[in-house]
């Protein structure tokens, strides 16, 4: 639990030392909430800090559960970050600054546990946030009507909210009606926070009407901004082939490909552009990849159906992460332990599983750690403790 940090770990970083001392003379110091969510939100992710600023949370108030929820959502340790969430929830007094059922829900959102993401946002109906959070939710589930009345909701203000807006060019190009957005589109993408993913979605909008030349500017645009963002780096090779610039295209394709080598659209892009070129050798190996990647994907599909159908089947839960794993998709792996783990988190075997797959992606501390939550966790249940602790004497000696 969040609360078992030892103390000792806080004395480690001056920074959040001084955050205590703001907190103690001034709960309602402006300058100090700020320094917190500047923490929360952006400081580098080391384990220590995370430990640090869980342990201290206590001391800083309702801003301070929130906060650290947010800091361990982004460490990955989505019950931890539940628990300071709800914490803050507890609260005699409300937090000032996020809310946090809000960041609660939009991490449940992530892991794609979405009845229990929706209870959190529909917990605060009138906050910006929570409606928006809402209609993402709700077209992942396929209520697209829902979907766009949520966000047609936030468009009714006087002051437009360009994040709503966004969701809106989303909703519509789901549902094949992606130029209908082209002009807000336009107008996000010319300075506003929300510019870059705008810029990304109207090139791709573009490149698929036929209008690669005009596309051109805002894919440049959003491969500069984010160079590791793979998707805009395709969306941009689609359009230099549009164009006949060949060569450039290929470059792209091979980058996209290189950044995230799970993006089998890259792959099939490049297969044929090789084929066109006459390269068959080389455009039948990436064929052949293709094809046998699509085919772990359809399975982890499959099995994702038969876990989601049966959540409180474990068997069904094991299979789907233990073929994430096998077919070395370990990000997939990761969220569907966590979040099965988040839907029945009082079956010791879940942990086990959770903590198997941060094993295998090489990080034994998160294995352990979660493990030793556990034992905490089920204290007091003989056949759980004798489970976990075989799980954590084994990581113990493979160390």
């Amino acid at each position: 639990m969040v609360g078992a940090v030892e103390p000792r770990q806080v004395a480690e970083h001056e920074g959040v030392e001084s955050l205590r001392r703001a907190f103690a003379a001034d709960q309602h110091s402006g300058e100090a909430r700020a320094r917190l969510w500047d923490i929360a939100r952006r400081a580098p992710m080391t384990p220590e800090l995370v430990d640090a600023v869980a342990a201290a949370a206590g001391e800083l108030g309702p801003e301070g559960w929130t906060a650290a929820g947010v800091l361990l959502r982004r460490a990955l340790r989505p019950l931890d970050a539940l628990d300071a969430f709800d914490r803050a929830t507890r609260s005699s007094t409300p937090p000032v600054g996020p809310e946090p059922d809000i960041e609660a829900g939009r991490m449940l959102a992530e892991l794609h546990c979405h009845e229990r993401a929706l209870a959190r946002f529909d917990g605060h109906p009138r906050r910006a946030a929570a409606i928006r959070g809402r209609a993402v939710v709700l077209a992942r589930l396929g209520r697209t009507e829902e979907a766009f009345a949520a966000v047609e909701e936030l468009l009714r203000g006087n002051e437009p909210d360009p994040a709503a807006i966004l969701v809106r060019a989303e909703l519509l190009d789901s549902v094949g009606r992606g130029g209908e957005a082209v002009g807000d589109l336009r107008r996000l993408a010319e300075g506003t926070t929300e510019g870059g993913p705008a810029g990304r979605l109207l090139g791709r909008i573009l490149v698929r009407g036929g209008r690669a030349e005009e596309a051109l500017p805002y894919l440049e645009a959003a491969v500069a901004a984010a160079p590791g963002d793979a998707e805009a780096r395709l969306a941009l090779g689609r359009a230099r082939l549009e164009i006949g610039e060949t060569e450039a295209a290929e470059a792209l394709f091979r980058r996209a490909l290189a950044d995230d080598p799970g993006r089998n659209e890259a792959r099939l892009e490049m297969a044929r552009l090789l084929r066109r070129q006459g390269r068959r050798e080389e455009a039948e190996g990436l064929f052949a990849e293709f094809e046998r990647r699509k085919a772990e994907s359809d399975r982890s599909s499959e099995l994702l159906g038969e876990a989601e159908f049966r959540p409180g089947d474990f068997r069904a839960v094991s299979a789907f992460v233990v073929h994430a794993l096998r077919i070395g998709d370990h990000g997939l792996a990761l969220r569907g332990a966590q979040r099965f783990l988040i839907e029945f988190p009082d079956e010791a075997d879940r942990h086990v599983l959770l903590a198997r797959v941060w094993r295998e992606i090489g990080s034994v501390r998160d294995a352990g750690r979660v493990l030793r939550r556990a034992l905490d966790r089920f204290a007091g249940d003989p056949a759980a403790e004798r489970r976990l602790g075989a799980a954590l004497a084994a990581l113990e000696r493979g160390r």
